[in-house]
């Protein structure tokens, strides 16, 4: 680490400052593991997406890409804050444990 900070005076990047105050917690630790586990849904549909053939029905167009997007992101909204994947209750699981460490 010590030669990245020499590298970076020599070249002229200034070092980043500490934050003045820190950074706020999260006031809601299930609605935060909601939202990451609706980002995880929304990028694996993506994903999914991609795999299918633009033929036929399909043309790949830009507003069907678009119309894609949108429902992705609905969908993965309503998966997460229903039962979703599990992944948000392992998130809570952590946070929680993180918090009563402190």
């Amino acid at each position: 680490m010590d030669s990245v900070k020499g590298l970076s005076k020599r070249v002229g990047i200034p070092e980043p400052k500490a934050p003045e105050k820190p950074l706020p917690a999260t006031q809601d630790p299930k609605k935060a593991a909601e939202q990451f586990e609706g980002i995880l849904i929304q990028e694996m549909l993506k994903s999914m997406w991609s795999t299918v053939p633009k033929n036929g029905a399909l043309t790949g167009s830009y507003e069907e890409g678009m119309y894609r997007d949108m429902f992705n992101e609905a969908l993965a909204k309503s998966i997460s804050e229903g039962e979703g994947i599990g992944i948000k209750d392992v998130i809570l699981k952590d946070i929680n444990a993180l918090g009563k460490k402190k």
